[in-house]
């Protein structure tokens, strides 16, 4: 029987649900439109919504350490621009390149700092940089001396064709996308790094006496969601040809969405790259078998938030759920334990006083 309740158990897990919920949206679009299910059109249709995954995954570790990082979408401005302003200096376009991810993981080191020297909430902290950051980028794109809505295009072919590009037969994002993966589930698996940022959201105090360097793990936590987000400035900056000043104006929802949905709890502690990875998959394809359903942008903005909440709202009943069914199985064995006690064998002594 237990060995049957613990195969079981893997189908109540959050992952496994988002699974089902994948594979019924596909199972639904391609019934409306024949051509969703398309092998080519499904691979390389990825690169329009991947990218979100790739700063999902590490603002999960963020998120199970117990903080929140709301300030990646003007770090992706801030990293793009400072790349196309570099490159309209006459850096080329490599060196460029690094430069907008050293800017990067300057704000990451920003944000982490600030975290730890203030001991401020850092949604607070957090809300204050990105406005700082979006200033920066529109600094930066002011001194270049470039046009807002024009950005820096003139980008070299071999740059430009980084993110739209093929590797083995496969689009370039997924092939990022993938190598991200594989590393943040080593890091937040595999690594004391990854077993710390647990128990720091888990229980702070524990980590603390454990004699964790907590401060450490936060702020390579921060620093690796900044960097991320570079690599998706960089990246979106490739996809369209030119560097803008707001080109990850429009990252921030999407990207918090999926960390939620993905099973992330937003008090720490609990959370896992894999539920990320599948809610990517999710919320990408249902955004597209909508547009394949011949819903306007508006109506799937507004189809997409409603089914985000009800799935957003399920999470939460199920994490309530499985804490009470936990709370009550550990207090009917107590309630047997003490039972059990109570009838227990007779010590010598009371046996004795009976005769």
């Amino acid at each position: 029987m237990n060995a049957l309740q613990s195969r079981l158990k893997i189908f109540a897990r959050w992952e496994v649900g988002l699974i089902g919920v994948l594979v019924l949206e596909l199972v639904i679009f391609s019934s409306l439109n024949s051509k969703f299910l398309d092998p080519n059109r499904l691979l390389f249709s990825m690169s329009d919504f991947i990218y979100l995954g790739i700063i999902a995954l590490p603002l999960a570790i963020v998120m199970i350490t117990g903080g929140i990082d709301i300030s990646f979408a003007s770090v992706a401005s801030l990293s793009a621009i400072v790349m196309g302003v570099s490159f309209k200096s006459g850096v080329g376009i490599w060196g460029a390149l690094v430069i907008g991810l050293l800017a990067a993981v300057a704000a990451g080191l920003v944000n982490g700092l600030l975290i730890i020297l203030t001991r401020a909430n850092p949604m607070v902290i957090t809300l204050g940089t990105q406005f700082l950051f979006a200033g920066l980028a529109l600094a930066a794109s002011g001194l270049g001396g470039i046009s807002s809505f024009e950005g820096v295009s003139g980008l070299p072919n071999e740059f430009t064709g980084i993110a739209g590009g093929r590797t083995f037969g496969l689009p370039n994002m997924l092939l990022v996308f993938a190598v991200v993966t594989v590393l943040f589930a080593m890091l937040l698996g595999r690594s004391t790094f990854g077993r710390q940022a647990r128990l720091i959201g888990a229980n702070p105090v524990a980590a603390r006496y454990a004699g964790f360097r907590s401060d450490a793990v936060i702020v390579g936590a921060y620093v690796l969601t900044s960097l991320s987000a570079g690599i998706v400035g960089i990246l979106l900056t490739s996809y369209v040809g030119s560097a803008r000043a707001d080109i990850g104006a429009s990252l921030l929802m999407p990207v918090l969405t999926l960390v939620v949905i993905g099973g992330v709890s937003m008090y720490g502690g609990e959370g896992s790259i894999f539920g990320v990875v599948v809610a990517t998959f999710v919320i990408g394809f249902l955004q597209q078998g909508l547009r394949f359903a011949r819903l306007s942008e508006n109506e799937v903005a507004v189809f997409t938030g409603v089914i985000l909440v009800a799935v957003a709202s399920l999470r939460w009943w199920s994490a309530n759920w499985s804490e009470r069914v936990r709370n009550n199985r550990v207090r009917r064995e107590n309630l047997r334990r003490q039972a059990g006690a109570a009838d227990g064998p007779r010590t010598p002594v009371a046996a004795a006083s009976e005769v």
